[in-house]
């Protein structure tokens, strides 16, 4: 599998840890690399790169998570569109409900079972209906509810 050209050039500012405008500016143009800056280069924010970053569910998430260690505003509008970003980033970032992410959320049994779980430990009306047409996360459901005695 060939590497494109972009591809080198940000795997060779990464690995020299380049911090000149040039650089700089380059891995601002692209969401994977403006992360992979931050993380590896900067170790924390890279202002510059914020804005593309934004522009991507997954990238967003990591960058909250493991560059910020908190909320990422600027990247919420893409993070609800993944259901998975959006159960990961009310988990791991906010440690809290994601009232925003909760349509997305609430599509989709697993994320619905697991948000209950892990981030509400409570129920999740919203997702009940997608839990339900799952025999095996409508149980798991049930348990959870009974054992921490949900009504």
């Amino acid at each position: 599998m060939a590497i494109d050209r972009n591809q080198r050039k940000a795997n060779y500012i990464l690995t020299t840890k380049d911090t000149s405008p040039e650089a700089r500016a380059f891995m601002a143009s692209n969401p994977k690399y403006a992360y992979e800056y931050a993380y590896f280069v900067m170790n924390g924010r890279f202002p510059e790169g914020e804005k593309m970053i934004a522009r991507d569910a997954w990238f967003s998430y990591q960058y909250a998570h493991r560059v910020l260690n908190g909320k990422f505003p600027e990247g919420e509008k893409a993070i609800v569109t993944d259901m998975q970003c959006t159960f990961q980033y009310a988990r791991d970032v906010l440690k809290e409900k994601f009232p925003a992410g909760e349509k997305t959320i609430a599509t989709n049994a697993y994320y619905s079972y697991l948000y209950a779980r892990d981030v509400l430990r409570w129920r999740f009306r919203k997702g009940e209906k997608a839990i339900a047409a799952y025999p095996y996360y409508a149980k798991l459901y049930q348990d959870f509810l009974r054992d921490n005695k949900i009504t």
